[in-house]
This record gives C-alpha cells, sequence and structure tokens, in this order.
C-alpha cells in the first residue's frame, strides 16, 4: 500500500512540472471573436526553406472547423503570428 501511495505521489508530482513547464497554449496564435463567431490562426516554427504550418480556425453560431496548411514566410497574408 505504501509503495502504491509514493507511486501516486510521484505520478502526481511529475504531472505537474510538466504543466507547469509547458509553452503558454496560445503562443504563435491570434485569436477575435464576436457576440457571432470568432476564430483564431496559430503559426508553427518556420522551417530552414522558410516554410511554416498555419492553422486557422473559426466558429460561427456553433458550427466551425480548422484548417492545417502549409505557408511560406514570404507570401503569408497575414503576416506570421508566430514568437
Amino acid at each position: 500500500m505504501k509503495t502504491l501511495v509514493a507511486l501516486t505521489i510521484s505520478a502526481l508530482a511529475a504531472s505537474a512540472l510538466a504543466v507547469a513547464s509547458a509553452a503558454p497554449a496560445n503562443a504563435g496564435c491570434q485569436a477575435g471573436w464576436t457576440p457571432w463567431g470568432g476564430g483564431e490562426i496559430c503559426d508553427g516554427p518556420v522551417a530552414p526553406d522558410g516554410n511554416f504550418e498555419r492553422c486557422q480556425s473559426t466558429g460561427v453560431l456553433g458550427f466551425g472547423g480548422t484548417n492545417c496548411f502549409i505557408v511560406n514566410v514570404g507570401s503569408a497574408q497575414p503576416p506570421r503570428v508566430g514568437p
């Protein structure tokens, strides 16, 4: 029983450390909201060739979705939001 308690405490401490050291959820994201809906653009890290992944999410009156695609830094519209 003592082993089970010690194992549980260790697991909780490890998960708390992982959550505390994680990057904020909004790193590289920009969002907007209105009473009728909203959206968010999140940009991933830039690769050596200048490309990055952009995900755009929208929601309107309970309906929405997410679309992710590859964009080049030079032609991104709107410009890159990332850190």
